[in-house]
Parts: C-alpha cells; sequence; structure tokens
C-alpha cells in the first residue's frame, strides 16, 4: 500500500504499529505520525521505533480529534485500519481533513461497508485494490477527501 501514499502519513489508531511501522522501514523518505491515544500502546510504539532506529517515525499519544494539520507540514495522508466505520473515522479526523489537499485513506475488505453514510461535505475519489503478497483477503483503499464548495 506504500506506493499509494504520499510523504506525510499518518496511521490513524496505530495500536501494534500496522501499517505504519512497515510503511516506514520500507518508505524513509516518508514521514510516518504513528497517532495512539491509549498511553500504554503509545509507550509500545516509542520502544518499538526507538529499537529499530526508525528516524523518519514520531509517535503521537493524542485522541485524534485534537490533531491539526499545522503541527505536521504539508499534506496528509491520514491511514485508517480497524478504526471503525468510515462516518466515524471521518468524525475523528474533521480537524486534519479540512487542510486543502489532505485524503482519508482507509482499508477495508471487499466489498466496502458503510461508505453511504458518509457526511455529504466528504466524497469517495477512488477504491483501489492492494495486493497482498500470499494473502486473498480481497483489501482495498478508499480514498475519502472533502468535497469541493
Amino acid at each position: 500500500m506504500a506506493p499509494l501514499l504520499r510523504e506525510n502519513v499518518i496511521d490513524l489508531g496505530s495500536g501494534g504499529g500496522f501499517p505504519g511501522i512497515p510503511i516506514a522501514i520500507t518508505n524513509p523518505q516518508k514521514k510516518v505520525y504513528l497517532v495512539e491515544r491509549k498511553q500504554a500502546r503509545a509507550a509500545f510504539l516509542l520502544n518499538t521505533i526507538n529499537r529499530l532506529e526508525l528516524q523518519n517515525t514520531k509517535v503521537i499519544n493524542i485522541d485524534s480529534r485534537e490533531l491539526r494539520a499545522q503541527e505536521f507540514g504539508g499534506v496528509l495522508d491520514i491511514v485508517a485500519k480497524a478504526f471503525g466505520s468510515p462516518k466515524n473515522t471521518i468524525k475523528a479526523t474533521e480537524g486534519l481533513l479540512k487542510t486543502p489537499g489532505t485524503l482519508l485513506k482507509i482499508m477495508k475488505t471487499k466489498p466496502a461497508v458503510g461508505l453511504e453514510e458518509i457526511p455529504k461535505n466528504y466524497t469517495v475519489e477512488k477504491i483501489e485494490e492492494i495486493n497482498l503478497k500470499g494473502k486473498d483477503k480481497g483489501r482495498i483503499l478508499v480514498t475519502i477527501r472533502t468535497r469541493e464548495p
């Protein structure tokens, strides 16, 4: 999935670090932000990136609703895997999605459920197949952006 992402990547609700840590390892040119609100998980992530000496990765221990785009510099790709419904994921990232060019990329299995419930001021820009080596789970990446006024 990393080739489908731009330079600044937020792994929303990073938990155990997937997909953020593998993206950071294989793409040292990308800046990867692991956002995790639970203190114990954030501590695990911090320990992991320190042990792996990932210079392009930062752990942010905060609720996603408190994030603002100016804290990151540049346009963002927000990646969410197992975060919740598309509607709830949008709600959790509204502060970031207000920045022009910022995209929400939700990992889903086919068929994507809940896309019909996204708020009217957002739109599904594209749906891309994700090639998982050795696994045929029919994974897709759904890109959502703020609708142009």
